[in-house]
């Protein structure tokens, strides 16, 4: 064999190296973005199941839990095309029921009282990551201008309303023990809340059925001529500062676009 065939051979094997090396490394290129995607898939599906599972129903309109739910439905089936998992399509089918519950019911889910700060809290929190979510889907152009700002506004109100819910829960538990004082102070509370969102119509009427409620309150403390023995100057002092504290910590969550899709 001559010295150039032996050369060519030489080159040849070079080169098929190289190949394989380039085709193995695409290979696993690939592998890797495939579990990467499906990954992020299975994180979004249990962001978009928390928010349809754990906002409690008062918070959430029907056209919201629709749009949610086939935002869910979408994840799954992009999923499965990934990922060979009987689980995947028992949750699409799952998600599909839900749907179609949905559109067919005409009662109004009961709502789910929040009874402590720690659920208020958590509410807000899951309200906010929905905001994002809106946000992003408009970024990504699944929603329209017109829908996402509708959508925005609203969940907004929202999540001043869960806020203002806990106060007017602590008003009417006050107002149950005869603390007719502290029932007011957290009413004037709930009126605080929603004042951050005053333009909202749905706020000024919740605003409005707050003051009706303070007026009847103030006028049964006139009437029984006293006031509640805690309800001293020092003690609305330090519970308007908690609660002050609570509304304010959280300003700029607005600001924040870190819903990871």
């Amino acid at each position: 064999m001559s010295a150039t065939a032996i050369t060519i051979i030489i080159i040849l094997i070079i080169l098929g190296s190289i190949a394989v090396l380039f085709i193995s490394q695409a290979r696993e290129k690939a592998r890797i973005e495939k579990v990467r995607k499906a990954n992020s898939l299975q994180d979004r599906y249990r962001r978009v199941q928390r928010l349809i599972n754990e906002i409690p129903p008062q918070y959430l309109n029907n056209e919201l839990r629709t749009m949610i739910l086939e935002r869910s439905i979408e994840t799954l089936t992009e999923l499965a095309t990934l990922k060979s998992d009987p689980s995947i399509h028992a949750n699409i089918q799952n998600d599909k029921q839900a749907l179609t519950t949905i559109k067919e019911s005409k009662e109004t889910p009961k709502p789910v009282p929040i009874k402590d700060e720690a659920s208020a809290k958590e509410i807000s929190k899951l309200l906010e990551l929905l905001y994002r979510f809106i946000e992003r889907q408009r970024a990504m152009k699944k929603l329209d201008q017109a829908t996402s700002k509708k959508y925005l506004v609203y969940i907004s109100y929202l999540i001043s309303k869960a806020r203002a819910d806990l106060a007017v829960v602590k008003a009417k538990e006050a107002q149950k023990n005869g603390k007719l004082r502290v029932a007011i102070h957290n009413f004037h509370n709930a009126v605080a809340e929603m004042m951050r969102i005053k333009e909202n119509p749905l706020a000024v009427k919740a605003i409005s059925s707050y003051k009706v409620k303070i007026k009847q309150l103030e006028e049964m403390a006139d009437k029984e001529g006293k006031d509640d023995p805690i309800d001293s100057e020092a003690d609305k002092e330090v519970k308007s500062k908690e609660w002050d504290d609570y509304l304010d910590k959280d300003d700029d969550w607005q600001k924040k676009n870190a819903y990871d899709d």
